[in-house]
């Protein structure tokens, strides 16, 4: 007897969205993001701070150092703008500066809306989990599903969880939300970590998806 799905929980980039000009590495432009944050906020940052800030947030990122414990963005910029001499009050502009260099071509893929509309249309609840960008706010990679948010019923990023993929409490999360059990969730996701995460949470169902 096949097991009826209640939820369809989407993972966000490469799935969802697409970073257009970006892999899903980011740490080979994060010289050229810093370098634009000092340029934007007039910060005269030496380019000794620049490679420093460089090397640092590297150590921060999972696809170097993997990792299923998450770091706050807080925790992680601290350490990255040490010697900055950062006003406090530009602490946090200084992080949406970083990721708005970035953001600057989202693009939502064209059969994400109609695709999530069916889904609805049909009866199923319908959440995102995802893994933010190394030292990315919730507030900001939100930002990214604007024109569709409204079709969101739960999202859930690795900030707000507390842990990153392949660890189970995200879906454990949203299920408890929903209101529904883990084997009646299916998860739709582009990387080699959705299909370990299925290991780690039986039964509920997980399907890699690849975009050409």
């Amino acid at each position: 007897m096949k097991t009826k799905i209640e939820a369809i929980i989407f993972d966000l980039g490469g799935t969802l969205i697409d970073y257009e000009g970006f892999p899903h590495y980011w740490g080979d432009y994060y010289h050229q993001a810093f370098k634009y944050v000092s340029d934007q906020l007039t910060l005269n940052v030496s380019e000794e701070q620049i490679n420093a800030a460089t090397e640092t947030l590297k150590k921060y990122n999972p696809r170097l150092y993997p990792r299923e414990m998450e770091y706050t963005p807080a925790a992680i910029f601290s350490d990255v703008f040490d010697g900055w001499n950062l006003a406090e009050n530009r602490f946090d502009t200084a992080i949406a500066v970083f990721f708005a260099f970035f953001q600057q071509n989202v693009m939502v893929y064209p059969e994400t809306v109609p695709v999530i509309n069916e889904l609805k249309a049909n009866g199923y609840k319908i959440g995102i989990l995802t893994d933010v960008p190394t030292g990315m706010p919730t507030e900001i990679i939100i930002q990214d599903i604007r024109t569709f948010k409204d079709k969101i019923d739960y999202f859930l990023s690795s900030i707000d969880c507390g842990f990153r993929k392949p660890n189970k409490r995200g879906i454990e999360i949203i299920a408890e939300h929903f209101g529904v059990q883990v084997q009646h969730i299916a998860f739709v996701g582009n990387e080699e970590k959705t299909l370990k995460q299925r290991k780690t949470l039986e039964p509920y169902r997980s399907l890699s998806i690849e975009k050409q």
